[in-house]
């Protein structure tokens, strides 16, 4: 198991190093630069912030430059404000991750009910029901359903307000964060528990009385459960980039809506920052969820 892991840990190492590269040499490939829009327009100040910020030099030694200030733990100043990215991004994202942490709750929690419902009521109304809703609203942009979100509670109900700078409006922002997981989740969790419901052990506890809802939820549930939780890695890297959709649309101070100001700016280093951040925890979250499988079921092997 430990060389399964230790091979997870270099390949995730290597696909950190290939986004950044991607990133790195992408963003520097498209015409204009970070300067291009500043009010000094002397040639002489657009020429000291372009040696400052080490764009002068080639792009090949740019890139080893930053490597090897990275290795480190710099991951520089912003062009814009000239604030350090790390103290940014340890700000934003405190937002993010309660946004996400709470979408990910709602979700897995939403989904495996649901799930578990539908599963026990098939081809009934109540299943065709939430297989009709779960549908939708996998169908549905993330933009779309927080537009729509935002017209229906905000404008059209008056329940929240659209915008808020003190008070954050979290729980609209997680509702439309959370739909799209939840609802992969309760088709997910409906499919997996028809099949560990027809297993032959779960035929044998019934035969010999044991509850309905001990076999639903000690036997069936703990078995059906397995396939969500590789589903947690994808999950987390779809709340982490649908939540800077989400925070654009409800102005959520979060990273996601700092990283979207960074590429409308040209803001190179808080792009190379916030991209190496986002990608490190994606891979992190998906060995985790990996970690998990195994401890959920002993008997699986990593061989």
């Amino acid at each position: 198991m430990w060389r399964y892991f230790l091979k997870r840990i270099l390949l995730a190492i290597a696909t950190v190093f290939v986004v950044i590269a991607i990133t790195f040499f992408t963003m520097n490939a498209i015409p204009g630069g970070p300067f291009d829009k500043e009010k000094a327009s002397d040639p002489a100040t657009i020429k000291a912030l372009t040696e400052r910020y080490d764009l002068d030099k080639p792009l090949g030694e740019q890139f080893t430059i930053y490597l090897s200030r990275m290795m480190k733990g710099d991951l520089g100043i912003s062009m814009r404000n000239g604030r350090e990215i790390i103290k940014t991004i340890n700000r934003k994202f405190a937002v993010s991750a309660k946004i996400g942490g709470y979408s990910i709750i709602a979700s897995f929690a939403i989904g495996i009910t649901l799930g578990v419902i539908a599963a026990l009521k098939r081809n009934k109304l109540t299943d065709r029901v939430i297989i009709f809703f779960t549908t939708l609203f996998q169908s549905v942009p993330g933009f779309v359903m927080a537009t729509l979100v935002l017209l229906v509670f905000a404008l059209k109900l008056g329940w929240f307000p659209v915008y808020n700078e003190l008070r954050p409006n979290y729980f609209l922002a997680v509702l439309s964060l959370s739909l799209y997981p939840a609802a992969y989740i309760t088709r997910l969790t409906k499919s997996s528990m028809l099949d560990v419901m027809a297993d032959d052990y779960i035929r044998t506890a019934r035969s010999k009385g044991v509850s309905p809802g001990k076999v639903v939820f000690k036997h069936a549930l703990r078995n059906a459960v397995l396939p969500i939780i590789t589903y947690l890695g994808p999950m987390v890297a779809y709340t982490l980039t649908g939540s800077m959709v989400v925070e654009t649309v409800f102005t959520m101070p979060g990273l996601g809506l700092e990283f979207v100001q960074s590429i409308l700016n040209r803001d190179y280093t808080m792009i190379m920052g916030t991209t190496i951040f986002l990608a490190s925890l994606m891979v992190i979250m998906t060995l985790i969820s990996d970690l998990i499988y195994k401890m959920v079921d002993p008997r699986i092997t990593f061989e």
